[in-house]
């Protein structure tokens, strides 16, 4: 399956950018570099579907680390994906 392509950028990367940034008018451009370059839109977009295909998989082996991938995806991309 193929990751859906959100040409928005993640919320982490809009944080980033005004860290970087300071001018209002870039700010949205410097955070669609940071994601692509960075990988991070593609990546939060994989680990979503990983824990929405085997979400119920994973945790029963290890729920810590379905709950490190919630916590990852709230810090880092623009939704919690549902398990």
């Amino acid at each position: 399956m193929t990751p859906a392509r959100n040409n928005k950028p993640t919320d982490g990367a809009l944080r980033a950018a005004k860290q970087i940034e300071h001018n209002q008018s870039f700010l949205q451009s410097t955070a669609e570099t940071i994601d692509r370059e960075t990988g991070v839109r593609e990546l939060t977009d994989i680990l979503e579907n990983i824990i929405t295909e085997a979400g119920d998989l994973i945790e029963s082996r290890s729920p810590e680390l379905v709950a490190q991938a919630h916590a990852a995806l709230r810090r880092y991309a623009d939704e919690t994906p549902s398990t």
